[in-house]
């Protein structure tokens, strides 16, 4: 137990020596003095603080720092004494103690001279150190490409030094085609693997290049990949050798096709105005009024080429071929002049879909619209299911019955699954790619279940996904059950004694840090559209009043997670009522901290300055669109600020002084300084797209920034000429 326990002690100090570390490092970096932020709140200058002013101070520059909360909680328990304060001069020998004196040290600039460019960590088990050699010089053997650029270009976005993301990391790998296994992925993560979540490339490049050299030098190379060669499951091989046929077997298909053409016989001029009355429906399109304006003697006749240009006019030439044409010809052809279309009883049949003519004569008839026909029509290319063989359907429902078990018993949800890979949001993918998502998630169907989910939600665009999930993952078990009234009066009266237990702590504290974050970025003051509902200034209004009130101070916040901030916040007294003062305290604290003096009854609010996170949703960029905005940038910063004088353009169109701009005063500021022609529409929207910031409901381009780095990369000498 003594062996245990001083090798607790042991992690905990290297953690809290970790984070030192890393508040020198900022410190250094960014020149800021956090030792003087305690002096004030000392004025006895005895070196004591309490813990709570003590942990602001620091969580103040707890994202510049790269601070966890794990992290800050380890520092201030260590410098913490038994009366709860804290020692902040002993906290400022460790992290102030050394000369930052850069005129003495020319050499320094970025402030990472404490880390180690070349930090690795120990593999213990001689195997796989054996087993990462080998690794090591296969990659070395693979990549006939210089790997620094790949990683250089993440590193321009994303400010990193030295280290890239591990899903970036994977993605290098991949697009070089270096399909490392999943065994020997997770060896090179222990190896290269920073601060818990970082990958350490300088490291890994340089022992790749030091192999390659190793290698060239005393002529290796093939007995390299002699020894590679043998050494079995160090690497996938691209190229797998073929199966050989056996006779009395069939292959398993390995996935099933794109898209799904059940072929259909020849439509009849019927089907043809179902299919007419189908669309006509969907889009909700007026008859009358694209045929109307040819007949100007009002016949009731047009010619067969207006009536051919009336029905493409209203979207319906992609859904009939020139067949289908001539069979709605000979349908509407008029019997006296059989070169004319008689358009008024082809609207009448049309418009039965939205209602049925000279309705007023039989008052009590029920008119179903659309008709069920209409309603139940299947897409082009799908197979009726009412005419499928009982072999199929046995099977399809046999597939659907183990999806649902396993969406029941492992939680899963398919939706962000399938969402990824429909860009175009228009509810249908490849059916390989169906098939990869159900192998990803462990749903393992035989062939011929696969080609009985196509049969049954397969059509001429591929996988329609939306019905599959209707089917398979209806979420019952996401559905609360109802309560009745008196048990849920119950217990609305008795939450606020068990918070705790119906509650969870984490939960309730990320809802609120995002209310919070919401109100700071947009500058909200919450109680204005909360208090104009409580009219005698009880300090508690309905909960619709409060659901209403902050959906209109555009705090986004789900359903669930509204309900359980009315149940967090509900009045004891009355069950329909929420607590809304409360619920506005708990968001002020994040701009002035209530504290009680030691020893006295006086109350002081201390003003804290909440550093709010500015990313959003929309500025998020995956690999190609980082790398197509590095090369934008090194386009554009062959005219930086020093030479185009951009920043005085964008000063004018920012008015507010607030370093934002709108898009289109983006394209006018380098249109003005003849910058527009360097890069092409979909670079724009990529440079737009890094440097956006989140204003209001609007996305705005931080200029500010945007200037910066084109500097930065002109003083380096990083643009590209050929444009």
């Amino acid at each position: 137990m003594e062996g245990i326990d001083e090798e607790r002690v042991n992690l905990n100090l290297n953690e809290i020596w970790k984070a030192c570390r890393k508040i020198q490092d900022a410190i250094f970096r960014y020149g800021f003095d956090i030792c003087a932020e305690f002096c004030p709140h000392d004025p006895k200058g005895k070196g004591l603080i309490s813990e709570s002013l003590f942990s602001a101070i620091l969580g103040k520059y707890k994202r510049i720092i790269g601070l966890s909360d794990f992290e800050l909680r380890e520092v201030t328990d260590y410098f913490r004494l038994r009366d709860g304060r804290v020692v902040y001069k002993q906290f400022c020998k460790v992290v102030c103690s050394e000369n930052h004196d850069k005129s003495q040290k020319k050499d320094l600039a970025t402030g990472l001279e404490w880390n180690d460019p070349m930090h690795v960590n120990v593999i213990p088990r001689p195997e796989d150190r054996r087993q990462l050699c080998l690794v090591l010089i296969k990659i070395a053997l693979v990549s006939h490409l210089p790997l620094k650029p790949y990683f250089q270009d993440y590193e321009l976005v994303s400010n990193n030094v030295g280290t890239v993301t591990v899903s970036h990391f994977s993605r290098v790998l991949h697009f070089l085609k270096i399909p490392v296994s999943d065994n020997d992925f997770l060896l090179l993560l222990k190896r290269y693997l920073k601060d818990s979540y970082m990958v350490n490339y300088v490291a890994f490049i340089t022992h790749i290049e030091s192999i390659i050299e190793y290698l060239k030098q005393r002529n290796l190379t093939d007995n390299a990949q002699q020894i590679v060669k043998d050494f079995p499951g160090c690497i996938v091989d691209l190229e797998l050798p073929e199966l050989p046929p056996v006779e009395g077997t069939n292959m398993a298909q390995r996935i099933f096709k794109d898209y799904c053409d059940h072929p259909k016989e020849n439509r009849t001029d019927c089907d043809v105005v179902v299919c007419i009355q189908h669309q006509v429906h969907k889009n909700r399109i007026r008859i009358r009024e694209f045929l109307e304006g040819f007949d100007l003697l009002h016949t009731g006749t047009v010619t067969i080429n207006q009536f051919e240009r009336a029905l493409h006019n209203m979207g319906l030439g992609k859904f009939i071929s020139h067949r289908d044409f001539q069979l709605l010809c000979y349908r509407y052809r008029d019997p006296i002049d059989t070169n004319r279309i008689m358009w008024r009883i082809f609207e009448d049949e049309v418009d039965r879909v939205f209602t049925v003519k000279r309705l007023e004569k039989t008052p009590l008839m029920q008119v179903e619209s659309p008709p069920k026909n209409i309603k139940e029509m299947p897409r082009v290319g799908s197979l009726d299911w009412q005419e499928v063989g009982e072999k199929t359907r046995d099977l399809c429902e046999e597939a659907l019955r183990k999806i649902q078990i396993r969406i029941r018993n492992r939680r899963l949800h398919l939706h962000p699954f399938f969402k990824n890979y429909d860009k175009l949001n228009s509810g249908h993918l490849r059916c390989r790619q169906a098939n990869q998502i159900f192998t990803t998630n462990g749903i393992l169907l035989s062939n011929d279940e696969l080609n009985a989910l196509i049969d049954r939600y397969g059509n001429e665009l591929g996988f329609n996904y939306t019905r599959f999930l209707e089917d398979a993952d209806p979420a019952e078990y996401a559905i609360p059950k109802l309560m009745p009234p008196a048990s849920m009066q119950t217990a609305c009266l008795s939450f606020k004694n068990n918070a705790a237990d119906t509650e969870n702590e984490e939960y309730v504290i990320q809802l609120l840090t995002k209310a919070k974050r919401q109100a700071t970025v947009k500058n909200i003051p919450v109680i204005d559209f909360l208090q104009d509902f409580d009219r005698h200034r009880e300090g508690e209004i309905l909960e619709v009043d409060f659901r209403r009130g902050v959906d209109t101070a555009d705090i986004k916040m789900t359903p669930n997670e509204m309900d359980t901030i009315c149940k967090i916040f509900r009045s004891p007294k009355r069950a329909c009522c929420v607590l809304y003062r409360d619920f506005c305290k708990a968001l002020d604290e994040i701009f002035v901290q209530i504290e009680t003096v030691t020893g006295d009854s006086e109350i002081i609010a201390v003003p804290l300055v909440h550093l709010a996170n500015l990313d959003c949703v929309e500025c998020f960029m995956n690999f190609e669109e980082r790398t197509i905005c590095s090369q934008a940038l090194m386009k554009l910063a062959r005219k930086p600020d020093e030479i185009s004088n951009l920043s005085s353009v964008f000063k004018d169109f920012d008015r507010e002084n607030c370093g934002t701009i709108r898009k289109n005063q983006l394209i006018r500021g380098l249109t003005v300084r003849d910058m527009h022609y360097m890069i092409s529409s979909r670079e724009f929207e990529a440079v737009f797209k890094c440097f956006g910031v989140q204003r209001g409901l609007d996305l705005e381009f931080n200029y500010r920034e945007f200037l910066n780095i084109l500097s930065i990369i002109y003083q380096n000498g990083q643009t590209k000429r050929n444009y």
